[in-house]
């Protein structure tokens, strides 16, 4: 993980992020970085994720932090759907590179995760694709949400 860190901090390119449409008064990350993305939209495939960093504000003091996604797609005759993205809510302190839990109100805190899902039923060249990923702490208050355009790469 510390090489994965090391690489992405030189490589990385800030992202632009859109806050989530459901949740707008939810704050956004101070910071996304990635190396599959560039300013506007990550390159997403089957073979290669999109790796995040997320550079966080705490907001208040909290032994864990829990990681929700969710993955909105449009496809080409413009129906639009959302899939939640299963992750492991009980690991959300494992993808702190920068800190561990428990967290003190007013730490900046980086966090760090690939972007791997894409489900078949919906893969596929010229589908947009909108990744929304929240944090709460454990009171569950909003920490981080935000959402950022995926492409899909041959």
């Amino acid at each position: 993980r510390f090489l994965f860190f090391l690489t992405l901090l030189s490589t990385a390119l800030a992202v632009k992020l859109e806050k989530c449409k459901s949740r707008p008064s939810r704050p956004l990350p101070l910071e996304l970085r990635s190396t599959t993305c560039n300013e506007t939209r990550c390159s997403i495939s089957k073979s290669a994720p999109v790796g995040f960093e997320l550079d966080l504000k705490i907001r208040n003091n909290t032994e864990h932090v829990f990681p929700s996604t969710l993955l909105i797609y449009k496809l080409p005759d413009h129906h639009i759907g959302e899939i939640p993205v299963e992750i492991d809510v009980n690991r959300g302190c494992d993808y702190l590179i920068s800190h561990s839990c428990p967290l003190k109100k007013d730490d900046i805190v980086t966090w760090a995760f690939d972007w791997d899902f894409l489900p078949d039923e919906v893969f596929g060249v010229g589908v947009t694709f909108k990744a929304e990923i929240s944090l709460y702490d454990g009171a569950a208050d909003p920490v981080a949400c935000f959402r950022v355009d995926l492409i899909i790469d041959e």
